[in-house]
């Protein structure tokens, strides 16, 4: 029984924007694209996206006001510019494999976490692994495969466990778009504490406490920086990961 080939990915289309791909995938793709109709309006809004992020969206943090947050002076936590329901594009998406907790939402493309930051005056895309310095501002970008709940945390070198989202809260919390990258509202300010951090986006049909997630993050904090580096997946009931490492240099 013939079957009609499946969709370009979102992931991919960014991928194809930037250049990204294989010359052969590059042309596979391309040859979709000029007989799927489908495709190529989702292309045409992936690009306006892309465009509306790089005229409103980068240049937004250096105009937040900023409040000392309740987690101390290690981040400073910035209040949102715009509403909550502001989706930005992906550009260049690190892909997490779903988790087999909720195999019937395991789409193809994986969930994704990607970092911008600012300093002075430039606004970049953060390659993982990259090193940041103090002070740089960090913003977030997810897409959790139509999952409805995400919660974001850390642990970084100093062995410090935190929650970026919702901030300051007790378990996950709702997106207010499914199947686009959104844009976290708000920024946090980088402190000098050296070492790699690794953050977690985990999503979820319900809300996932932070209790629940705590004691993997204590666990990858006591390995040290190599489990830090190392560990890409946390062993909790999430419909979906996805993870992102930066380093942070000496001030």
């Amino acid at each position: 029984m013939n079957t009609a080939p499946s969709h370009v990915s979102s992931l991919k289309l960014d991928a194809l924007a930037m250049d990204a791909l294989s010359p052969q995938e590059r042309s596979a793709t391309q040859a979709h694209l000029d007989t799927c109709l489908t495709c190529r309006t989702r292309a045409d809004e992936l690009a306006s996206l892309r465009r509306h992020f790089t005229a409103y969206v980068l240049p937004r943090a250096d105009r937040l006001p900023t409040r000392v947050s309740p987690w101390g002076h290690r981040w400073r936590w910035w209040a949102p510019a715009l509403a909550l329901s502001s989706a930005v594009l992906l550009l260049l998406a690190l892909v997490a494999i779903p988790s087999a907790e909720e195999p019937e939402l395991a789409l193809k493309g994986g969930a994704v976490l990607q970092l911008f930051a600012h300093r002075g005056e430039r606004t970049w895309k953060v390659e993982e692994g990259e090193a940041l310095a103090a002070g740089d501002q960090v913003r977030f970008v997810v897409e959790g495969l139509g999952l409805p709940y995400v919660l974001v945390v850390s642990v970084d070198g100093a062995g410090q466990v935190s929650t970026y989202f919702p901030f300051g809260g007790t378990e996950s919390g709702l997106l207010p778009s499914r199947g686009l990258p959104l844009e976290i509202p708000g920024s946090v300010v980088l402190d000098s504490a050296p070492g790699p951090e690794r953050l977690f986006a985990l999503f979820s049909r319900k809300p996932l406490s932070i209790e629940s997630v705590a004691p993997a993050l204590r666990e990858i904090s006591a390995g040290g920086a190599d489990v830090i580096r190392d560990r890409t997946r946390l062993p909790v009931p999430a419909g979906a990961q996805a993870s992102f490492l930066f380093e942070k240099t000496q001030p």
